[in-house]
């Protein structure tokens, strides 16, 4: 899920595994033991997160593996068709009886079931099951899959870094293209750019240009989407912008055919490329607003503007529950990091994550492509 209760840490090991534990309850961020034993410890981090440390056989470790990491109705689902089989299925093992059936890691296990590999972001019991009972998975996004990111923030709006060191720290990160995207003007409260201020970006993009070896920075906007849906800037400004990013910022309260309205019309603006962070959820912070999904997937596929994956910690916005509707209307994604520094950047891991738990290829995601080949998608 998007959050978590506390996290469990798994180990096998032959030997003594006290001096691992003792080590384990001395980490500098641990606040509170709550316990520690042999084979396991847990601990509260100073982050308030508690933490289980278990340490099991090797034989054991593939099935405890696969328990810890859940979720609780897939594993549920699991055990009901073991029982089914004559089987019986815990995080000790596979036994028929008392016997045990030895597997060497998860997908052992999944086949002793009958059923082909399941990734451990699908595992949510929401058909995956079903599908894996049928064919195997395709090969879900990896973050390596990524050439390029777009939304990301500098100086010039409410970003920490220049835009040099931005397009820098991409190019360590091994991306081909970056999209630089600050605020427009009505996002005051985040330093939001005017017109002026957009051809003055345009020549520190230019100087910074010249510094890099290989990565490739685009002018572009996140436009607030207006309460009437429109955009921004005048269409003369946005003519002049590689790409732009139309996202809603304020008015999260509209009613439901209202808001509705004004996303799909901000979508089939012309200039619009991608639509930013759907729903304006924070997570542990604000609600999504509402909206017809349907009727705005529907546009984003006709008008070919991508959804995207805001991989943001505090957003992970679309829902990963609509990325399989979303698809199957004909959209594309595109995993950005929203990033406002350096360490930003490397947000783009998270939205991997997201995709891959909402079944996403390599040809599902937009920006992991060539940038001609986006280019090319996204003529009208």
């Amino acid at each position: 899920k998007e959050t978590i209760g506390d996290i469990d840490i798994l180990a096998s090991l032959k030997g003594d595994a006290a001096p691992l534990m003792k080590k384990f309850v001395a980490n500098p961020q641990v606040e509170d033991v709550g316990a520690q034993g042999e084979t396991k410890s847990s601990v509260r981090l100073k982050s308030g997160i508690q933490v289980d440390f278990r340490v099991v056989e090797d034989k054991e470790f593939p099935f405890a593996l696969l328990y810890f990491t859940g979720s609780k109705e897939h594993n549920t689902a699991l055990r009901g068709i073991a029982k089914d089989k004559g089987l019986k299925l815990n995080e000790y093992g596979l036994f028929r009886g008392e016997k045990p059936l030895p597997c060497k890691d998860e997908a052992e296990i999944y086949k002793a079931l009958g059923l082909n590999y399941i990734p451990p972001e699908a595992r949510e019991g929401m058909g995956e099951i079903e599908f894996a009972a049928k064919r195997a998975f395709p090969r879900l996004i990896e973050a390596q899959d990524l050439r390029g990111v777009f939304h990301v923030h500098s100086e010039w709006s409410d970003g920490g870094a220049t835009v040099y060191d931005m397009a820098k720290e991409a190019e360590r990160l091994g991306f081909e293209y970056m999209g630089l995207s600050d605020h427009s003007q009505t996002a005051a409260y985040a330093g939001g750019l005017k017109a002026a201020d957009l051809k003055a970006q345009a020549k520190e993009i230019a100087a910074a240009q010249k510094k890099l070896k290989k990565l490739r920075i685009l002018q572009g906007t996140e436009s607030d989407i207006l309460a009437d849906g429109g955009l921004d800037y005048p269409a003369k400004t946005l003519d002049e912008l590689d790409f732009v990013i139309a996202s809603v910022h304020m008015r999260f309260k509209m009613e439901k055919k209202e808001m509705t309205k004004r996303l799909v019309k901000a979508i089939s603006d012309r200039h619009t490329r991608i639509l930013g962070h759907i729903s304006g959820r924070l997570l542990l912070a604000r609600e999504p607003y509402s909206f017809d999904a349907e009727a705005v997937f529907e546009a984003a596929a006709k008008h070919k503007v991508a959804i995207e994956i805001n991989a943001n910690p505090h957003r992970l916005d679309l829902d990963w529950r609509f990325l399989q509707q979303a698809k199957a209307a004909g959209v594309k994604f595109s995993i950005n990091p929203d990033a406002h520094s350096l360490n930003g950047l490397s947000d783009t891991f998270f939205g991997v994550g997201i995709a891959r738990k909402g079944w996403l290829t390599k040809e599902d995601v937009i920006n992991t492509k060539s940038l001609a080949e986006i280019e090319e998608y996204w003529k009208r």
